[in-house]
């Protein structure tokens, strides 16, 4: 099996949009900002065209991130949403056993203090 190559100009593009979309900016205001022109933006952001590095450090000044956030690949993104699918699964499974040992102590409490009573697990 061929392992695809890392296609670096459009993993940059790709993270340059996040950016400026997680900093509400549109490719005109962000390409103004840059002093460059709104075709040139979006071209980078494709990944059809690469940034300088001048352009690279203005980027990273604009959309307060730093040059490995740009070249970054968010592969890690996946492997957290599942770990926090797991330990909430863990933590609802722990407070239901928690819930169901006290549920069961408040019944046997009651029972002892008022054998001719209902129990008050009939409220929970």
């Amino acid at each position: 099996m061929e392992k695809s190559e890392l296609n670096i100009p459009e993993l940059f593009g790709k993270n340059v949009q996040k950016y400026r979309k997680q900093a509400k900016l549109t490719q005109a205001e962000l390409s103004e900002r840059l002093d460059i022109t709104q075709k040139h933006l979006s071209i980078i952001e494709t990944g059809s065209q690469f940034a300088s590095a001048h352009l690279i450090a203005r980027l990273c000044e604009e959309l307060h991130v730093s040059p490995a956030a740009l070249f970054g690949e968010d592969i890690n993104q996946n492997y957290m949403d599942m770990l926090y699918l797991r330990m909430a699964a863990h933590f609802e499974n722990k407070m239901n056993q928690v819930m169901a040992v006290l549920s069961g102590k408040i019944n046997e409490l009651e029972r002892k203090l008022n054998p001719e009573k209902d129990s008050l697990s009939n409220f929970f």
